[in-house]
């Protein structure tokens, strides 16, 4: 349940809130929300600034809280880096282990489906209760309204590309939602769109605070960021023209810039584009940099250690792979583990917020949208960001596909460990197959059995049992 301080005389406003956002992020299932009060919605929550504005920076903290969708034992970056072939798992968990070795079920656990829906949920309840208020000044309006189309588009976007076909949620009537058929994965990419486009008109280019005052924080998404994710969806629907249209205005920004590696991952710098800040007193910076960190050998409180696969990509002289790969020598064994985030005690002063977007993947974004229409200026882009790791400007053929592995491969390098990139990238690209096929694939070497089912995750079965119009996906 999120949680909200304010003066004594906000009690009432303070227990509606929370009332209400109790119902919002305690449903067990999906898409099977319960009906909210619309009465508290309307008239508590959604007529003060405050309160309404809350209720999405309430969710932000929520996607960077234990057990969510950006915490560093059970998030998407990790568990993906494991299903792929970045991170090595040393957990005996049922979760971990499936995910590691590419053997998924639907029961038990609901992986991220149930964070999602909640998400949606809360936006969708954002949209309707600013929508009705009669209350609100128009600029916060403007602003939740901006927000809440963005946080939709961003869990829609995770959810496709892991899940496939998904219910499209669009109101917080659980009598409709109860009974919603999964829809082509085009018109949930139309959705995205869509919202994407109304964020950027309605979102300033400025940073807001929990106050809707204009602040240097970066963990309040702005204009930038739906820029930022748009150029990633029109990347991912080989839309060439409008990705590289997208990423090139954030890339003119003179507000970002590519930052020395050991300044990237700082709090609002000038790389991030949308961070999250950590609202858990023990893990004060980011729970990457805490459960990443190996001080002993991995296994129950550190799980993970990075794979040789991963190390052998980097290039000689690369300095990523001596700024952000940590190692740690048991006396018998070396582990080496990604080091992006170097705060990692707990209670430490914050120095570190958890990165969600950043500019060296606008960069990277736009170079495959111009090598994908054969433009010579991709390579620009290419060693924009091989220069920035103390490489030098790409030598290798110039023919569009040499070009097109030139900058997945660096995708590798740059954006490893991070909110799923590298198993994203093997999906969209047709190559994940190939890699985790097979007697020497990896998922046989990480001993699993692999099937070309595996390249999307199952739907829980509880949510399939709630509503049998979701069917489940092939081979599960």
């Amino acid at each position: 349940m999120i949680s909200f301080s304010y003066i004594a005389k906000r009690k009432l406003v303070t227990l509606t809130v929370m009332i209400t956002c109790s119902c919002i992020l305690s449903c067990k299932r999906a898409v099977e929300v319960p009906p909210p009060t619309n009465s508290l919605v309307g008239s508590t929550v959604f007529s003060d600034n405050k309160t309404a504005t809350a209720v999405l920076t309430g969710a932000y903290n929520t996607i960077h809280a234990p057990g969510n969708i950006a915490d560093g034992t059970w998030s998407i970056g990790k568990f993906m880096a494991t299903a792929a072939d970045e991170l090595h798992n040393h957990f005996i968990g049922v979760a971990a282990t499936q995910f590691y070795k590419n053997d998924l079920a639907s029961n038990p656990g609901t992986y991220f489906w149930g964070h999602f829906f909640k998400n949606i949920y809360i936006a969708n309840s954002t949209l309707e209760g600013v929508e009705q208020s009669t209350t609100l000044s128009a600029p916060v309006k403007k602003q939740l309204k901006g927000e809440a189309r963005f946080l939709r588009a961003f869990i829609n976007f995770y959810a496709v590309n892991l899940y496939g076909n998904l219910p499209i949620v669009t109101s917080t009537d659980y009598k409709i939602n109860n009974r919603l058929h999964r829809s082509p994965q085009q018109d949930v990419y139309k959705l995205i769109i869509e919202d994407l486009v109304e964020a950027k008109n309605l979102l300033t280019d400025g940073y807001m605070d929990a106050n809707n005052l204009t602040t240097s924080e970066k963990t309040r998404p702005n204009k930038a960021a739906a820029t930022a994710l748009l150029a990633r969806v029109y990347l991912y629907l080989k839309d060439w023209k409008n990705a590289e249209l997208q990423a090139t205005e954030l890339i003119d920004d003179p507000a970002y810039g590519l930052e020395p590696l050991n300044k990237v991952f700082l709090k609002n710098s000038k790389e991030a584009i949308w961070q999250l800040a950590s609202s858990n007193p023990i893990y004060t910076n980011t729970m990457d940099g805490y459960f990443y960190t190996l001080r002993m050998a991995p296994g129950f409180t550190n799980h993970n250690s990075m794979t040789d696969w991963l190390l052998n990509a980097f290039e000689s002289g690369d300095a990523r792979r001596t700024d952000w790969v940590g190692s740690f020598n048991t006396g018998s064994t070396l582990y080496h583990f990604a080091s992006k985030y170097k705060n990692s005690e707990r209670g430490s002063a914050v120095t570190e917020h958890f990165m969600v977007m950043r500019l060296s993947e606008l960069y990277l974004i736009r170079a495959e949208a111009r090598a994908q229409q054969n433009k010579s200026e991709a390579l620009d882009d290419l060693d924009e960001i091989r220069n920035r790791a103390n490489l030098d400007d790409y030598a290798g053929p110039t023919d569009r596909a040499s070009v097109v592995d030139a900058i997945l491969h660096e995708r590798q390098v740059e954006l490893f460990t991070e909110w799923g990139h590298r198993w994203f990238d093997l999906k969209r690209t047709g190559k994940l197959d190939g890699l985790m096929s097979g007697a020497s694939g990896i998922t046989a070497l990480k001993g699993g059995t692999w099937t070309k089912n595996d390249t999307i995750l199952p739907l829980p079965i509880t949510e399939i049992t709630v509503n049998p119009n979701l069917e489940p996906n092939q081979g599960y």
